[in-house]
């Protein structure tokens, strides 16, 4: 067999590894663009999961509730005047 006969039968097999390369790519292409979305999914349920804990954190801080607190749960009271101490 002529060695230009060898070179032509290569060719199918280099266009066979070319078009499996191609859809290789293209499978990976779309599995990341099917994890971004769950990523940025993701993304956005943290941040209001993280919006929800920042707007319980302020209303349990709060001065009034933190007073009515002391009082109820904890039985404490305002000090009396001499109560006290200065340094």
């Amino acid at each position: 067999m002529p060695a230009w006969m060898k070179a032509w039968m290569l060719l199918p097999m280099a266009v066979a590894a070319l078009a499996g390369g191609l859809v290789w790519i293209s499978h990976m292409r779309y599995e990341l663009s099917l994890e971004t979305q769950r990523v940025k999914a993701e993304q956005k349920a943290i941040g209001l999961e993280s919006s929800r804990l920042r707007l319980e954190v302020a209303n349990l801080i709060r001065p009034e509730r933190l007073r009515e607190y002391a009082v109820n749960q904890l039985d404490m009271a305002a000090p009396k005047p001499r109560q006290v101490v200065r340094p």
